[in-house]
């Protein structure tokens, strides 16, 4: 079985260090969640009894931007203030850019395992340990 990957260290507000790298496949561009376990409970079919699993909670997405062998660094997702407003249309056509700059978002780290940058507050903090996974 796999090595389940988890977030190792939490570099700022904007980069995590995940327990993984090329030894578990992870290449540059890949995307991840950052998750929770909602619940202890599983979820069972009402017509099988088979158990479906648990639901997960996203704490966070990342994009893997620097892979060495044993983990690797990734970033947060770049949005645009603007951009979120607009239809998936406009989203979708060769001058989206024209309607507003990008920006890195923050993830939502526990403040206190931050080694550098500006804390943030919310009930769901992204922690050392969190599971990650590959989508």
């Amino acid at each position: 079985m796999a090595q389940e990957m988890k977030i190792a260290k939490i570099i700022s507000t904007k980069q995590v260090v995940v327990n993984a790298g090329s030894n578990a496949g992870l290449k540059v561009g890949d995307k991840l969640e950052i998750i929770d376990k909602f619940g202890d409970d599983p979820i069972v079919d009402p017509d099988t009894g088979e158990n479906l699993g648990t639901l997960d909670l996203v704490k966070g997405n990342v994009i893997v931007s620097k892979v060495y062998p044993h983990m690797a660094i990734a970033d947060s997702q770049k949005a645009s203030s603007f951009l979120k407003t607009m239809s998936p249309e406009l989203l979708a056509s060769p001058f989206s850019s024209l309607y507003g700059s990008s920006y890195q978002e923050d993830l939502n780290v526990d403040p206190s395992q931050i080694t550098g940058g500006f804390p943030q507050s919310d009930n769901q903090q992204i922690r050392i340990g969190d599971i990650v996974i590959k989508r």
